[in-house]
């Protein structure tokens, strides 16, 4: 009887144990969600669903057609087809936040990556803060 019981409490225990380091990802404000919806739209060259992220003050300075035009040029300079994206972190403080993202793709032979940052700011909902010199030449 006393060995049923040992093995009932190593079998709660190491369950315990297991489910210990599981953590549970905060939910988020949508920052993030923010984010995948702009890159996404980046890669899949819809210049109207990217631009419709941006907030309103990027708006401001910068008509749709003027978007298409430097977002066109920012894929160009990525020296390779993005084909998707991974948002590895995003920090919010207040209204505002940054996320860091990983646009990944491949040229005719080699499989290529570019680590980017973006702003965000949030007054209603997250929207893209457009960085001054989004389409001009990449840091590598």
């Amino acid at each position: 009887m006393a060995r049923h019981y040992r093995w009932c409490w190593l079998l709660v225990g190491s369950t315990l144990a297991g489910c210990a380091g599981l953590r549970e990802e905060p939910a988020g404000t949508g920052a993030k969600e923010c984010v995948e919806s702009y890159y996404d739209a980046l890669v899949r060259k819809d210049w109207p669903a990217a631009y419709a992220s941006l907030d309103a003050n990027s708006q401001k300075h910068c008509t749709p057609q003027h978007f298409s035009e430097l977002a066109q040029s920012y894929r160009r300079k990525l020296g390779f087809e993005p084909e998707a994206v991974q948002v590895r972190a995003c920090e919010e403080r207040g209204n505002a936040a940054t996320a860091h993202v990983v646009v990944t793709g491949r040229t005719a032979t080699v499989a290529r990556r570019y680590k980017d940052t973006v702003m965000l700011r949030r007054n209603d909902e997250w929207r893209v803060v457009l960085p001054p010199n989004f389409g001009q030449a990449l840091k590598r």
